[in-house]
């Protein structure tokens, strides 16, 4: 999760039935000549109540991974490899889901669980030829020494507007595979969007842990099974976790820049309909800033009767909900968006936008 997975989002999460959490994702090579770089993600050690903590590390060079690695191996439980990410700029830094498709990952692996002193994981997506092509590769890296695999159930092209479903059969493949799933833990990924999916996801897949993306991030309660629980109030309580760790200090992340993407997920339904409060977070210069946003549409709910227990996702389904379009047909946001795309050759969704921004910001032109 590239800048989304800062401390206060962490916590966050594990206070809502989340009992694993990872790094936001780390450009193995930046992290080595950049300070400023190293000191937005790393400051030596989290809090306690922080663990377990994967770190997560995208990079095809086995010497700058391997480099990057120790330096932080000391404060978590395991050191992750992304050969999930489907961006573009994945493909240009050989790293993420176009790094699952070259030889030299295999020696990548095997060098970092020799040399590590913490365990190797692996985040994988499936190949585009096809379940039967990735079982192989993944076997391989078992092999090669990693100790667990996290299997996300689409390929490198199911991104965007193009996602799709996740193939939770594959995943069951993989689990089931003597090679694989037979030798060490196999996690899902993808696909969830609630509780109920998860339960779900694991028993249809039989695999040992769930994990999500996407979902969480509008909505981090997602793994519990207390009562529904507001945005505004999950907003709030982010908002005080940030009072307590300052993302813009001590291995955070991008700092304001980071809280504000997660109120936009947090609070995408109300800034659909409310494109002010949008504009006012996008400009907001600090904390205090987003608590008068946050108050204003608590007070919108209040005189909109609004039921918290009634809230669904609206962030998460921005590519899978029916919407109307100009013909009158009714059709997935996705499909809509292709239509846009054929008659005007370009579209102007602020959450892609917003995406391919971050992505942007955080590695540059790797």
């Amino acid at each position: 999760m590239v800048d989304q997975s800062d401390l206060p989002f962490r916590l966050l999460c594990r206070s809502h039935g989340a009992n694993l959490a990872y790094t936001p994702m780390i450009h193995a090579k930046m992290f080595l000549q950049s300070r400023a770089y190293r000191d937005k993600f790393w400051q030596g050690s989290t809090p306690a109540e922080d663990r377990p903590l994967f770190a997560q590390f995208c990079g095809g060079n086995a010497e700058n991974v391997l480099a990057a690695a120790r330096a932080v191996q000391g404060g978590v439980d395991a050191v992750d490899l992304n050969c999930g990410c489907p961006q573009n700029i994945a493909r240009r830094g050989n790293y993420g889901a176009f790094l699952l498709e070259k030889p030299e990952l295999v020696d990548l692996v095997r060098t970092l669980s020799r040399e590590l002193d913490v365990p190797v994981t692996v985040k994988v997506r499936l190949l585009p030829q096809g379940l039967e092509a990735s079982l192989d590769p993944y076997a391989r890296l078992v092999e090669a020494g990693a100790a667990a695999i996290c299997v996300h159930g689409r390929n490198r092209h199911q991104k965007g507007s193009d996602v799709g479903s996740c193939d939770w059969e594959a995943i069951a493949a993989v689990v089931a595979d003597p090679r694989v799933g037979g030798l060490v833990p196999v996690l899902a990924n993808g696909g969830i969007g609630s509780a109920e999916d998860a339960h779900r996801c694991l028993e249809e897949t039989k695999a040992d842990g769930v994990l999500s993306s996407e979902a969480i991030l509008e909505y981090p309660p997602l793994f519990s099974a207390e009562r529904r629980i507001g945005r505004c109030a999950i907003t709030r309580e982010y908002l005080r976790l940030c009072d307590l760790h300052p993302p813009d200090r001590g291995g955070q992340g991008s700092g304001i820049k980071c809280v504000k993407m997660h109120l936009h997920r947090f609070l995408h339904a109300d800034l659909q309909t409310h494109p002010v409060l949008r504009e006012r977070i996008a400009n907001a210069g600090s904390l205090d800033d987003l608590r008068e946003v946050l108050d204003d549409v608590e007070e919108i709910h209040v005189r909109a009767g609004h039921q918290d227990h009634q809230e669904v996702l609206s962030w998460y389904v921005r590519y899978t909900r029916i919407v109307p379009c100009d013909d009158g047909l009714l059709r997935t946001a996705s499909q809509r968006k292709q239509l846009t795309n054929e008659k005007e050759h370009h579209a102007s969704f602020i959450d892609s936008q917003q995406d391919g921004d971050c992505f942007a910001a955080m590695f540059g032109d790797y």
